[in-house]
């Protein structure tokens, strides 16, 4: 009986565990620049809006050049459809946080 309690307890939590859907890194494809939307895996419609966060690595930027000729640069070119990128999908599986490019 001890045995069998103990096998239903393990169900239970590893049920539980997969239905919260701990904190995991995940790769996805962009496929629109804007809106941005990212596909993570097929089985699941792409994930966009506010799904997304983003980190000043993926973020596109620019700066003042001083002095010189002056003018811009591209620090950073940000996310374009194709790129495959990094994530971490926030527990919940509700959000996901693009950490970097993949090259």
């Amino acid at each position: 009986m001890t045995t069998e309690l103990i096998g239903v307890i393990q169900e239970i939590v590893k049920n539980y565990i997969k239905a919260v859907k701990l904190t995991d890194k995940a790769t996805g494809t962009v496929l629109t620049e804007a809106p941005l939307s990212v596909q993570v895996d097929a089985s699941i419609p792409p994930v966009s809006g506010p799904a997304l966060l983003l980190t000043d690595g993926v973020r596109e930027r620019t700066e003042t050049v001083k002095g010189g000729a002056g003018g811009t640069v591209t620090v950073t070119e940000g996310l374009k459809a194709g790129d495959k990128v990094l994530m971490l999908r926030v527990k919940g599986g509700q959000q996901y946080i693009i950490l970097s490019k993949l090259r």
